[in-house]
């Protein structure tokens, strides 16, 4: 008899939330330069992400100690495309891809916890308004809207911090910020450096009180176009 391989329920699910990214992603792409009387720009980069740990407020009478989610801080690659509508401004789509570990503490009375590991897919759409150039240099600020995809990958539990199963990916909005500074090194060629933040209402399944979760990132990379 040949082996069977087992048939996972979720694995379609994953697949086509993945292709969805990627899809969109290079719809935008193709779009943009495919608009020749426009200026166009493509660019790579990466870094680090520094994710803020959060914590609940302790309450009175409460027996297990605070709910506390503590992130890793984990490298980050970005890829962006965009067109310019303006001389100084432009739109385009940004894509970025993390893998923080999360340390999670329910803060009930069975000190329930669990480490796992999270794959972070964000697709943003965002404009730019930078200032003109000077010496090769121009900086510019980002302003922007998506949402942010969270594979969960549980390695370790003790007791029971999810009730009810936990979950194999959240979908949450996530609104992204930052500036930089740019300096051309040859026609339609620039290295960039940038400071961002993702700001995402983090779910329950990963933090009980909620809120914002902020995950600055520092990034540098080149930019191809005008």
């Amino acid at each position: 008899m040949k082996n069977q391989i087992p048939f996972h329920p979720a694995a379609p699910f994953h697949l086509v939330s993945k292709n969805r990214f990627w899809s969109l992603f290079l719809l935008c792409v193709l779009s943009s330069w495919s608009l020749p009387a426009r200026a166009q720009y493509l660019g790579v980069s990466g870094g680090g992400l520094f994710s803020r740990d959060l914590q609940s407020s302790p309450e009175a009478g409460q027996t297990g100690g605070p709910a506390r989610s503590n992130f890793s801080n984990s490298g980050i690659l970005a890829v962006e495309a965009g067109v310019g509508f303006f001389p100084l401004l432009s739109a385009g789509l940004h894509y970025s891809f993390t893998g923080p570990e999360l340390q999670l503490r329910r803060g009930d009375a069975f000190g329930s916890s669990a480490r796992m590991d999270l794959s972070a897919h964000t697709l943003a759409f965002e404009t730019r308004l930078r200032t003109p150039e000077v010496s090769g240099f121009r900086l510019y600020g980002l302003l922007g809207a998506g949402f942010s995809r969270f594979s969960l990958d549980v390695t370790s539990t003790v007791e029971d911090p999810f009730p009810r199963g936990a979950p194999d990916s959240i979908l949450s909005p996530v609104f992204t910020f930052g500036g930089g500074i740019e300096k051309g090194i040859a026609p339609f060629v620039r290295l960039k450096l940038e400071a961002r933040d993702y700001v995402t209402p983090i779910s329950k399944q990963l933090f009980d009180a909620g809120g914002a979760w902020h995950r600055p990132a520092i990034l540098a990379g080149i930019v191809l176009g005008r």
